[in-house]
């Protein structure tokens, strides 16, 4: 029960910290969203409320990095390679599906009621879960497998 518990521990800890910076990320994650929106279509210029519409991206950031970085038993260099892959999962998520889908340049903004709205949804809350449980499954499994064969 112990390693599990200290995981749970840290990952709250990790949490905490990096929601207390949480604005200050999401700051930054939208301008480079926005200069990289203009390198793929110089037009382009994000919509005013961008931010607002991003704050939820911002939060399954931190959930991944928070796992992440909890996972016990990741040399530092695995937890870094996790962590730039990772980011850039979501950051070409977001750029494709913000640039090209929910606010493309010239067409009306898709709604709410959207598939593809939700399909985008949909993907930014499953990406942290799925992108930590695939790139640290050994050291998940083992955390977990410790914990089993303790009750066994």
């Amino acid at each position: 029960m112990k390693p599990v518990l200290l995981f749970l521990l840290k990952f709250l800890a990790y949490s905490l910290v990096l929601f207390s910076f949480g604005h200050t990320l999401l700051h930054g994650y939208v301008s480079i969203m926005g200069y990289a929106s203009r390198l793929t279509e110089p037009l382009y210029r994000m919509p005013s409320h961008i931010e607002n519409f991003l704050y939820g991206s911002s939060m399954t950031i931190i959930a991944f990095l928070s796992l992440t970085l909890a996972t016990p038993g990741m040399p530092l260099l695995k937890k870094t390679g996790t962590i730039l892959i990772g980011m850039a999962a979501f950051f070409l998520t977001d750029l494709i599906f913000v640039q090209y889908i929910i606010f493309p340049h010239g067409v009306p903004v898709a709604t709410e009621d959207s598939p593809l709205f939700e399909i985008y949804l949909c993907i930014k809350w499953l990406l942290p879960f799925l992108l930590w449980i695939i790139m640290s499954y050994p050291y998940v499994e083992k955390l977990f497998r410790r914990q089993k064969d303790r009750l066994d």
